[in-house]
């Protein structure tokens, strides 16, 4: 399973990921962000905050990474509140309930609103989670992304969903982050985050 990820980290990410934890201000766009691509500098700082990052070519490469995920993680049934989430994991055959008071220790698998490059977080908001807050799902998380989601930062993404969603803006907009990312004492941070990144050109 691992083969599928991207390895984009360097020797330094993690010092570079550790100075960067001191200052960071998520709203800010910093010039001395280096010139790179928003998927390598959200995957550099995803993983270097603990994350679990997957490039998947195709929807089928998706489902297999899904179900090694899965296996790996020995989850017999996971959360899903998406229905076309629901059948993915339906055809690889994967159990899911509604409720997530069900598996209060078990994995959670949604779509998001966007991915923030600058400090590697993931923007989730009501429409992901029909209604809820996040708070009320474990901190285990299988997140279902596709690269037009990529904003820079967090004030990029709020842009972003204003103008694509201006005529039904969701409540309860979050950002989830993996274990060892910045801490942020209204957010709590996931223990467990896997993202697959779904390249299928739509």
């Amino acid at each position: 399973m691992w083969k599928v990820i991207k390895k984009l980290l360097n020797k330094n990410a993690t010092d570079d990921a550790e100075e960067n934890n001191k200052n960071v201000d998520i709203f800010r766009q910093d010039s001395s962000i280096p010139e790179v691509s928003l998927d390598e500098l959200f995957a550099t700082n995803f993983n270097a905050g603990g994350g679990h990052f997957l490039y998947c070519g195709n929807e089928n490469e998706a489902l297999h990474n899904l179900d090694q995920i899965i296996k790996y993680e020995n989850a017999s049934k996971v959360i899903c509140v998406d229905p076309n989430l629901q059948t993915k994991l339906e055809k690889i055959g994967v159990p899911n309930t509604l409720n997530p008071n069900e598996l209060p220790q078990g994995f959670s698998f949604l779509n998001c609103e966007f991915l923030c490059a600058y400090d590697g977080s993931i923007m989730i908001s009501a429409h992901q989670t029909a209604g809820r807050k996040v708070e009320e799902f474990p901190l285990n998380f299988i997140i279902w992304a596709k690269p037009k989601q990529f904003a820079l930062n967090l004030s990029d993404a709020l842009q972003k969903l204003k103008s694509l969603k201006k005529d039904n803006l969701p409540s309860n907009i979050t950002c989830i982050r993996g274990k060892d990312m910045h801490s942020f004492s209204s957010i709590p941070n996931a223990k467990n985050i896997y993202l697959l990144l779904v390249d299928d050109l739509s």
